[in-house]
């Protein structure tokens, strides 16, 4: 992996069907909140194709690293750096239980 170069970003159906859905719930609450989450969303985005091992590894699954971003949403992620890329696996609420949700 090169120094300085982003690293190409792949959000995962699963991750793209969570996204989706908490798009769909925060829509009930107005504009404010769905933006504040898409604006976190998309700054941690920038920041794992930047800067990949930032974020700490997930304890109960150190497959996956995780991320906190708005709301209490935790988006579990792995580096590929043979491929040069961050696979976005899970975007799930910190409430949720999630050893059943990630594989």
């Amino acid at each position: 992996m090169e120094f300085g170069k982003a690293m190409k970003l792949v959000i995962i159906k699963a991750a793209r069907a969570d996204i989706w859905e908490i798009n769909e719930y925060l829509f009930e609450f107005g504009e404010k909140p769905l933006n504040k989450f898409r604006e976190s969303f998309e700054k941690f985005c920038s920041q794992v194709s930047d800067m990949p091992y930032r974020f700490i590894q997930y304890e109960q699954n150190p497959k996956y690293r995780k991320a906190v971003i708005a709301f209490g949403y935790l988006v579990f992620y792995q580096v590929d750096s043979a491929g040069s890329m961050v696979k976005i696996y899970r975007v799930l609420h910190g409430r949720r239980n999630m050893e059943p949700l990630l594989e």
